[in-house]
């Protein structure tokens, strides 16, 4: 029995790097780093540094993370009910100038800076929220006054030294409502992305918010189901708001990678009971539009096994997408001491399984430092070719129209292919950017395949694609894609010197 056991074990893992190998680099996959602000994690690299220096540093991630291929990032805005960024109903972040309330000087408004920035690199930037913790730490720094906890006292659940924000209050709701609508107007952000910070964990609740469910009940008489749609009403309430007012902006949300323990064979922290988290609910009702849970464990943990939670979670995310939330800030830490080769292996699993769309790693620093050189083996090896976002074909699925005007000019550097910008399509949108495709002959053309992909050419600006071609045939493909990456059909070009 022992025997059969191991037997099928290797033959899934000789399965798997055969799919790997047959699927590398696939076309669409979304790939992406969580960019940590609190405690300064990722960035700024101390909340002391010069307004001069946190750009260049930003600038610097920003190129790390995009030359080993990642096409999004999820920053973190809102760490403590606190702002990176121009806010008006919160406080300038204490990790960001040092002192909660102070204004940046020289000003600079950090998510706009990180949003131009990661789009000049073909990037979505994704705005993270903690949506209720206040304060991480009462001892840690002097509040502004105008912070939330300051100002409504009233609105406060009290762990330990955490402060939470009342999830069963309708104030408290409106209040991150507003938060968050501030941000969907006033930026051009590409979603709007969720930790899973809901009700505290160290310790567990237990009858601080029993006065909040009797006033608050909504009709619903178990406590813990009252917290769990709580949650539930915020997060339909919050996706219901970035339709109305920018349909394109996706809403994610990162929970813990174990739901109940019954679900996938686990034995770990059970956060459908104690945090309150449901993300059943969320997927069921279709009020994300991905789900990024947070697998922070190996294949073959003894207590949370990444080869069981990642099938499982494939499973239940079938009409949204799944990324998988993995834990490369200590998989490819200096001092690890598990298996060197996890999170490639991991990577393997997600692309063998079908459902799962992509990765996001925790955190950024893993990448952007490159340890254990994670990001020259993604850069060589699992992400060597440009990749999309997948289709979100319930937000758009009406593709561009296809570039205009091809043609070529010859240069003494050699060969240009112009193109002019189509007109809008059907939902009037126009392209975001476009794709250069390269084969040998016309028989070979397969806009499938991410190997076949030249460049990504960024904003519409620009509208060439310079080449230097030796003697010989080729045939090129130029294509449209809008912002939440439908592609056009294909102008064939075909050159022969």
């Amino acid at each position: 029995m022992e025997f059969m056991k191991y037997f099928f074990l290797v033959l899934f893992f000789f399965l798997c790097s055969i799919t790997f190998s047959q699927n590398q680099n696939p076309k669409r996959e979304f790939r992406a780093a969580w960019i940590a602000t609190v405690v300064n994690i990722d960035w700024p690299l101390s909340k002391n540094n010069s307004v001069e220096l946190q750009k260049e540093n930003l600038v610097n991630q920003l190129d790390s993370l995009a030359d080993a291929g990642m096409n999004a990032v999820l920053f973190q805005v809102r760490t403590e009910c606190d702002a990176l960024y121009k806010s008006n109903f919160e406080p300038w972040s204490h990790w960001l100038t040092g002192e909660q309330g102070k204004v940046p000087e020289p000003f600079y408004d950090p998510l706009q800076f990180a949003i131009e920035e990661s789009h000049k690199r073909g990037m979505e930037l994704h705005a993270w929220f903690n949506p209720y913790r206040a304060v991480r730490d009462t001892a840690l720094y002097p509040l502004d006054e105008s912070h939330v906890s300051v100002k409504h006292p009233e609105w406060i659940i009290k762990a330990k030294k955490l402060k939470i924000l009342n999830p069963g209050l309708p104030e408290v709701r409106t209040h991150i409502l507003n938060v968050v609508n501030d941000v969907i107007i006033n930026y051009n952000i590409d979603g709007i992305h969720f930790d899973d910070y809901f009700y505290p964990y160290e310790p567990k609740i237990s009858n601080e918010d029993s006065l909040t469910f009797l006033n608050h009940s909504r009709g619903i008489t178990n406590i813990d189901d009252w917290r769990r749609d709580n949650i539930n009403q915020l997060m339909k309430d919050i996706y219901e708001i970035i339709k109305a007012e920018k349909p394109y902006v996706k809403f994610g949300i990162s929970p813990f990678g174990i739901v109940r323990n019954e679900f996938a064979g686990t034995n770990g922290f059970n956060s459908f009971d104690v945090i309150y988290c449901d993300p059943l609910n969320w997927l069921d009702n279709k009020i994300v539009d991905y789900i990024t849970p947070q697998v922070y464990w190996e294949i073959g943990h003894k207590l949370a096994d990444y080869s069981k939670l990642v099938p499982w979670w494939a499973t239940v995310a079938t009409e949204r997408h799944l990324y998988i939330g993995q834990y490369s800030s200590k998989m490819s830490a200096p001092n690890y001491d598990g298996n060197k080769a996890e999170i490639g292996n991991q990577i393997r699993l997600n692309r063998s399984t079908p459902n799962v769309l992509g990765s996001v790693y925790f955190s950024a620093k893993s990448i952007t430092r490159n340890w254990s050189r994670l990001a020259d083996s993604m850069k060589n090896n699992w992400y060597s070719n440009i990749a999309l976002p997948p289709v979100m074909a319930w937000l758009d699925s009406v593709p561009p129209l296809k570039p205009e005007n091809v043609h070529l000019v010859k240069t003494k550097s050699g060969l240009l292919i112009y193109w002019n910008m189509p007109d809008a399509a059907a939902d009037n949108e126009f392209p975001n950017y476009y794709l250069v495709y390269k084969f040998n002959s016309k028989d070979e053309i397969d806009l499938s395949k991410s190997q076949n992909i030249v460049t990504k050419v960024l904003n519409k600006k620009t509208s060439y694609f310079n080449l230097n071609e030796k003697k010989g045939k080729s045939i090129y493909v130029i294509t449209s894609v809008d912002r939440l990456h439908n592609e056009s059909e294909g102008v064939v070009l075909e050159i022969d010197k």
